[in-house]
């Protein structure tokens, strides 16, 4: 068996390597949806939309190769007992972009949230 090591891996034009075909998430984000409307952090997602209280949309910078991919995430709105998930994408897919709804775990009413956390595993188109 051969062992390959590296400290940085790019693609012949110097770039990042693109993951296909691979089981790693394609996408994340971190949220604040409650005070800012901003991505605190991310990968592959370039801008995201509130569309409601509790309804986020956000936009891959990259799409995903089909409709196919499995999206989850939570969140927190700031309150110790308030934790809320992701219950779904609420709205008929789309490869380039995830809609979301937020429903608090103790009531499921929708809620923008502070922290909120969306990772979406799939292929990339």
């Amino acid at each position: 068996m051969s062992t390959l090591k590296a400290d940085t891996i790019q693609s012949t034009g110097g770039g990042a390597v693109t993951l296909t075909k691979q089981s790693a998430a394609k996408s994340f984000c971190h949220l604040d949806l409650k005070t800012e409307n901003t991505i605190d952090a991310s990968l592959n997602v370039s801008s995201i939309t509130d569309r409601a209280t509790g309804k986020v949309t956000a936009t891959f910078t990259n799409a995903m190769s089909n409709i196919n991919y499995t999206s989850l995430g939570d969140a927190w709105n700031g309150v110790s007992t308030n934790y809320a998930r992701i219950v779904s994408p609420d709205e008929a897919r789309t490869t380039s972009a995830v809609l979301m709804s937020i429903a608090l775990t103790s009531n499921f009413s929708l809620e923008d949230c502070q922290d909120v956390d969306i990772v979406n595993h799939g292929d990339l188109a």
